[in-house]
């Protein structure tokens, strides 16, 4: 039986997704979401040592991810309503850390509505990776 999505269906990103496929995931960064000479994508660490506010916990993380992660918290509020959806989805979710977020929260975020985040992302067509989580 298949899974159907909801509000609360989370989300999140699969980089298994972007190894397997002919897109490089730092080339689409630079060209397709235009951050340029903004971020430094040629990190020299391999991992980094994250420490979560809430609980103190240490995490390790790719350096790129992280990289990437801090970027993203930090772009204007309006950056993601003037991106495409699937951008805007996929640049919530590096922002968060890639932590999974419910469709309902990440349409908060990206200012559209969950049913059409649904749509979008809840299909069985695969975008930038992004994929729900339909085994909870």
């Amino acid at each position: 039986m298949l899974k159907k999505v909801t509000a609360d269906t989370r989300f999140y990103i699969d980089y298994d997704w972007w190894d397997k496929s002919d897109l490089d995931l730092k080339t689409y960064l630079l060209t397709r979401l235009d951050i340029g000479e903004d971020i430094n994508l040629e990190l020299e660490t391999d991992e980094v040592d994250l420490i979560d506010a809430e609980t103190g916990e240490v995490t390790r993380v790719d350096g790129f991810q992280y990289v990437v992660q801090a970027y993203f918290s930090q772009l204007p509020d309006d950056f993601v309503t003037r991106t495409s959806l699937v951008d805007a989805v996929f640049c919530v979710l590096l922002a968060n850390a890639n932590k999974p977020m419910t469709a309902a929260e990440i349409a908060q975020r990206v200012k559209r509505s969950s049913s059409t985040i649904l749509k979008t992302m809840g299909g069985p067509k695969i975008y930038q990776g992004v994929r729900p989580i339909l085994d909870d």
